[in-house]
């Protein structure tokens, strides 16, 4: 019953992470490939890369909470920076 679940459960977090990707791909310039790229250039895994995400759009958190929050998370600074790059 524990393996079924794990299976289950990791074929969700897979379709979230592509969710997540196709937004962030609709809602700027940045193709899905280089999404994927940073990700693996940063080594981090796809947990880390959702909890970045979700993080940066919590609202009840203010931008110092969120900065001190980030840097808790291995590559999230440089996986934002190279976003931001992106973007500009």
């Amino acid at each position: 019953m524990n393996k079924e679940w794990e299976k289950k459960a990791k074929q969700a977090q897979k379709e979230t992470d592509a969710e997540m990707a196709n937004q962030i791909v609709q809602l700027s310039s940045i193709k899905q490939k280089e999404i994927d790229q940073l990700v693996a250039e940063n080594k981090m895994d796809t947990a880390e890369f959702n909890q970045l995400i979700k993080l940066i759009k919590d609202q009840t958190k203010s931008n110092n909470d969120k900065i001190k929050s980030i840097s808790n998370i291995q590559n999230g600074l440089e996986l934002l920076v190279g976003l931001v790059g992106k973007l500009i």
